[in-house]
């Protein structure tokens, strides 16, 4: 009708996820259930939780890498079914082709699309001033450093222009002044791309730095438990007396033996507070 604006439907979102694998016995084990997520175009959302949780599942799931066992994924409106070129993934390990150079490595979606190096040359170029390794681009990745290495890792990624980028603790392995120094980079390459980006991690620093809406996943089976919309500034600030609230709120959370995310019906939380 016109005069009504349209609402804008997520860009990724799934319903009613599930996830089982194979256990002892032949009994299912269920790693994911009842997972609602809504992703809006352009955001930035971080995934909590600990370590086994189903963080690094769920996001296979959204990018088409895991079928379901139950429930559906959509990307831009349609049921996602596999994977696609315009959906990207960066993993834990930089999965860097070590006969490659840093150029090579990132031009190598291009090169398997069938593309010719002349008509993504410049693409390639243009990434390596961006992520600040135009001088490396000869090297090789023995030769770089762990941060370097992640850094081609995502330049791959996000060369070829994909629509969302899935992160999966790409820093967990570096120490903490380079992971904040790589945090600051991601940051600044998601305001300049304006790629849709997905992190899962287990830090809650980095959770809470990075994401526009952060999703907190219990454990066993994998469930939302609290979902968080960070939109003041001063939750860009460790050190800001809201910023570690939120962090003491959200560990607390996550140490918790207590909560049973079937029964646990947190508070809705906008800004880094719970609206009562």
């Amino acid at each position: 009708m016109e005069g009504l604006g349209q609402v804008e439907l997520p860009i990724l979102s799934c319903q009613n996820l599930c996830k089982s694998f194979p256990g002892n016995q032949k009994q299912e084990k269920l790693v994911l259930a009842n997972i609602n997520l809504a992703v809006p175009k352009g955001s930035f959302v971080t995934i909590l939780g600990q370590s086994g949780g189903g963080k690094s599942t769920l996001l296979k799931l959204l990018g088409g890498f895991l079928p379901p066992s139950s429930g559906r994924v959509f990307f831009d409106g349609q049921p996602l079914t596999q994977i696609t070129p315009k959906i990207g993934m960066v993993f834990q390990d930089h999965n860097l082709y070590p006969w490659m150079t840093v150029e090579q490595n990132i031009g190598f979606g291009f090169k398997i699309r069938g593309d010719k190096p002349g008509t993504y040359q410049h693409l390639v170029h243009e990434i390596l001033d961006t992520v600040g390794l135009s001088q490396s681009r000869k090297l090789y990745p023995h030769q770089l450093s762990g941060g370097m290495r992640q850094r081609v890792a995502i330049a791959r990624s996000v060369v070829v222009k994909p629509e969302v980028l899935l992160l999966d603790e790409p820093f967990s392995a570096l120490d903490v002044q380079l992971r904040r120094r790589l945090q600051d980079f991601l940051l600044t390459l998601w305001k300049e791309m304006h790629i849709t980006m997905v992190l899962v991690t287990h830090n809650v620093e980095e959770a809470i730095l990075l994401g526009q809406k952060l999703i907190v996943v219990g454990n066993q089976p994998g469930q939302i438990i609290e979902e968080v919309v960070i939109s003041e500034p001063q939750y860009g600030d460790r050190y800001h007396p809201d910023f570690l609230q939120l962090q003491r709120h959200l560990e607390s959370l996550l140490d918790s033996n207590l909560i049973d995310p079937v029964q646990a019906k947190p508070l809705p939380i906008s800004n880094g507070k719970a609206i009562s």
